[in-house]
Formats: structure tokens, C-alpha cells, sequence
């Protein structure tokens, strides 16, 4: 589901970020699950929920702190956001190593930088190793939250973390700009595969109960929680009512 085109900065993207709303392209959409193939004739998906990191609640931690000491050598710059070949270069290098689908280009995910057409303010980090870009992260910015849109890094880099050395800097962005909100988007409860974006740690972490409208700590419902939040609220099945029924 998304909503008709248009201005989503300042307090008009926090609001949709809080509702749970989120970028897709030039445009905003919430959805409650993805499709991940076919069995047969039937369509597959996988159920998702949407995150957000509370900042007074993110903390410094031992990971943390192994992640600014590994990548401690680098250079790194937050600037208004574009594309260029350089970065375009290293988004197809990085979707060639990873074992995911991923927009075709970084222009096919972001179509509209900073120019009359687009629908958000949009900054970038880029995180050089001695002149050699190794990582890009893109934002939105609104009023007082911020959302994570894309993150791609050399996978010769892999080791040093890279992905979330990008939400350590985005986190310190917004801290710096007294955010109080970082959306870093969804994750699936079907395998683990999006966990990283439960970072810096847990406790810091809100998970969108899309039925409620209401966020609450992710520390407190476990996967099966939401799963089973999914199966009765979102698609109002009860499978105990259904094993009733045959008996």
C-alpha cells in the first residue's frame, strides 16, 4: 500500500515514518509482508515487521566499540546526497557479492536526489580507505527522525563491518541533529538474514504492531510472538479456531 506522491521532509516524513510508512523509490509504502517465490501455483511470503531505533535508549557497547576501533583508519564524510559513477561502481560490485535481489542500479532505488522532483532531503556518508571509496549510506532526513534507505560497501571491506559502521555514523547524525528516531526499515521473522538491523542492541530497538498503530520494544515479543501476531491480528486467522472445526 503507498500513498499519493508527494513531500515527505521535516515532520511530514516523521509522521509517515510513525504511522509506518517507509521509501520505495520517489514515493512512500508500508506493507506487512514480502514476496519470497512460488510453491506450485500458490505465491509465498514471508510475514515483516517494521523497526526503529530509539536513540535515548541506543547505548555504547562492547560491539560497538570493536566496530569504531576496526574501522578507526577510515576517513568518512556526511554530505547532501548524489550519485556518481564511483558509487555506482561500487553498488554493482556489492550486489554482485551478496546472495539477495537488489534494485538493478543505486539510481533505480533512489531515482530523485535533492532536486525539484524529489519527494525527500536526502544525505550521504562515504567512507574512504585511503581515497578508495568502501562505503555509501544514504538517509532521509525529517524533522526529528531519520530514515536509513540504502548501505552498500566492498566486500573486500567485510570484515570490518562496514554495514554498520554506516548505522553508527547515521545514529551519531541523528543524535547530533537531537533526533529521536532511526529507521533502519524491516525485517523478517522468517530466518535471520535481516537481524543486522537490530543494532546497536536490542533494548534500544521498537518494533510497529501495524494492527495497533502503536510502537513497542522489540526486546519484549520474540519472533514466534509476532508470528503469531501476524497469523490472528493482521490476517485474523486463528489456527486453533481452524483445528476446532474439524474436530
Amino acid at each position: 500500500m503507498s500513498l499519493e506522491l508527494g513531500i515527505y521532509k521535516g515532520d511530514t516524513l516523521d509522521h509517515a515514518l510513525a504511522a509506518g510508512y517507509f521509501r520505495m523509490g520517489n514515493d512512500i509504502f508500508t506493507t506487512n509482508e514480502v514476496f519470497v517465490g512460488n510453491y506450485g501455483k500458490s505465491a509465498i511470503y514471508d510475514p515483516v515487521f517494521w523497526l526503529r531505533v530509539n536513540l535515548k535508549k541506543a547505548k555504547e557497547t562492547a560491539t560497538t566499540k570493536r566496530i569504531r576501533k576496526k574501522c578507526a583508519g577510515f576517513s568518512f564524510c556526511i554530505e547532501s546526497a548524489e550519485i556518481t559513477e564511483e558509487i555506482e561502481l561500487l553498488y554493482s560490485v556489492y550486489l554482485n557479492s551478496v546472495n539477495f535481489d537488489g534494485y538493478p542500479s543505486c539510481k533505480a532505488c533512489i531515482p530523485e536526489l535533492n532536486n525539484p522532483a524529489s519527494a525527500f532531503e536526502t544525505q550521504m556518508i562515504t567512507i574512504r580507505d585511503q581515497g578508495r571509496l568502501i562505503g555509501v549510506g544514504f538517509f532521509d532526513v525529517g524533522k526529528k527522525a531519520l530514515m536509513s534507505v540504502l548501505h552498500v560497501y566492498h566486500p573486500d571491506y567485510k570484515r570490518f563491518s562496514i554495514g554498520k559502521f554506516l548505522m553508527l555514523i547515521t545514529k551519531e547524525f541523528a543524535n547530533d541533529c537531537h533526533m529521536d528516531f532511526v529507521y533502519p526499515g524491516y525485517f523478517t521473522i522468517d530466518g535471520t538474514k535481516m537481524d543486522y538491523k537490530i543494532f546497536p542492541q536490542i533494548e534500544a530497538i521498537e518494533v510497529f504492531l501495524s494492527k495497533d498503530k502503536a510502537w513497542v520494544p522489540l526486546e519484549n515479543h520474540s519472533k514466534l510472538q509476532l508470528e503469531d501476531y501476524y497469523f490472528k491480528q493482521v490476517l485474523g486467522i486463528n489456527f486453533e479456531d481452524v483445528e476446532d472445526g474439524f474436530n
